[in-house]
């Protein structure tokens, strides 16, 4: 271990970047057999896998850290940014440039860390960088602001106050240029930037199929997210994001391969899902865009259409999981097999606040049952609830609509109070009307006075 300087005794830097998808860009991008710097806190099952075929020092802040790794067999660098010398074939900051500088040196900005990562690469050779995106769906929804300190690792909390921190990929591409690299190949990660299982290049995700795209942005954010307070639903942000082409500015981070010297031709899968390249992915709109467009509607006729199409193409796969091309219905993850899919889209339709032609349908029971009337199906089974993120938002939707229900029913009872009190009235009106005339001396006079009324008629018509 060699220390530079500044190295912050019994410090550890939590949560380092890692993951499979981590893995399978390191193996496609970093070059077999060159001197390799990681530059931060990264996991060490992706180090194990990177030393496999080139030479790695690491770099890292906090003496702990350091320690751990040089009992793992690794060339270690223990102490700040600023005393960083060498150089290496390449250099890859998955974790970002945050995570650098010590209480015990200079607080560089992002962009005076990347002139010193610039600085360590030979000529021709690579950075493989994470940018976080401080408006990145995972800021939006997150619950704890960026720029207070939450944790002892957050004594310079910036958050999106680093003005020399680039906004969107234009910007990015423009400060790398700007500072003597040329960026080659340039991609979002999702759903959260230290681990991300998606990762997507931003053609792709700009100008291809939208709706796959959302469907698996917003499937792995779901997972990330599931049962986890958050001010709105992350999978919702993060499919209209795609949807309205604004998938890149909203990307939780950019992945940037910058070149020290003229760019170098990557061959990299449009999208890369866990450990491997996705497969292709068809056009059209997403099934569950398309059911709930109707119920917004109330378009009976395009659900009716929809539901029972979906019964008989794709009976065993959620709305979340089917592309609708026309008249084809395309599976995306034929290994999602869900035993109530109806049952689902009826939870997706009140948890998400969705207004739809059945308002008397209060809960997923009820509102499957009309869904499955209207597809001609039936469910027999029992259905387990899906966990999903713990949405301030949803939480406030539901409570509106049950405050809206309320107050129907309030009104419903009021009007049903005065028509009681309104024939009550009336009713007592009716029985005094037959007690007067039922037997009492009054009717039996009344009675009389006819009688003797009719016999007089009946006289004058007999004179001549």
């Amino acid at each position: 271990m060699r220390h530079l300087g500044g190295e912050m005794a019994g410090w550890t830097d939590t949560g380092p970047a890692g993951g499979p998808t981590y893995g399978y860009l390191l193996e496609s991008l970093v070059p077999v057999g060159g001197r390799v710097l990681v530059a931060g806190p990264h996991d060490l099952t992706l180090l194990a896998a990177l030393r496999a075929y080139a030479d790695v020092t690491c770099l890292v802040r906090g003496e702990p850290d350091a320690v751990s790794l040089e009992a793992a067999g690794f060339d270690v660098l223990c102490g700040t940014l600023a005393k960083l010398t060498g150089e290496y074939d390449t250099i890859v900051a998955l974790d970002g440039v945050g995570r650098l500088c010590s209480v015990e040196g200079p607080q560089y900005d992002w962009a005076e860390s990347v002139r010193v990562l610039h600085r360590s690469l030979r000529p021709g050779g690579s950075l493989l960088l994470a940018v976080e995106n401080e408006l990145g769906v995972h800021r939006l929804v997150d619950r704890i602001t960026p720029t207070a300190a939450h944790t002892d690792a957050d004594w310079r909390p910036l958050g999106e106050y680093d003005d020399s921190k680039p906004g969107t990929p234009a910007r990015l591409r423009e400060h790398l240029i700007t500072e003597g690299l040329t960026p080659g190949w340039l991609a979002t990660a999702w759903p959260l930037p230290a681990a991300p299982t998606l990762v997507i290049d931003e053609p792709r995700l700009r100008y291809g199929p939208a709706g796959a795209l959302a469907a698996a942005a917003s499937a792995a954010t779901g997972a990330a997210y599931a049962a986890r307070p958050v001010l709105s639903d992350p999978r919702r942000l993060a499919a209209t994001a795609i949807r309205a082409g604004l998938g890149p500015e909203l990307a939780p981070a950019w992945l940037v391969l910058a070149f020290r010297g003229p760019g170098v031709p990557v061959t990299l899968p449009a999208a890369v899902r866990g450990g491997g390249p996705m497969p292709p992915l068809p056009e059209g709109r997403l099934l569950e865009e398309l059911l709930i467009g109707a119920a917004l509607r109330h378009d009976l006729p395009a659900l009716r259409r929809l539901l029972t199409s979906w019964v008989a193409a794709a009976p065993e796969f959620a709305a979340d999981n089917v592309i609708v091309d026309g008249d084809v219905f395309t599976v995306l993850d034929q290994s999602l097999v869900d035993d109530s899919p109806i049952h689902r889209f009826a939870e997706t339709l009140l948890a998400g606040g969705y207004d739809h032609p059945w308002p008397h349908a209060g809960d997923v029971p009820s509102l499957a049952a009309v869904l499955l009337a209207a597809a001609g199906a039936s469910f027999s089974g029992d259905f387990t609830p899906s966990v999903a993120p713990d949405s301030v938002r949803e939480h406030e939707e539901r409570v509106r609509r049950l405050e809206e229900q309320l107050a129907d029913a309030a009104e419903r009872t009021r009007y049903a109070e005065a028509e009681l009190v309104r024939r009550d009235a009336e009713l007592r009106k009716a029985r005094l009307q037959i007690d007067m005339f039922s037997g009492g001396v009054g009717y039996r006079l009344g009675r009389i006075g006819m009688r003797a009324a009719r016999a007089a008629r009946r006289r004058l018509r007999k004179t001549p």
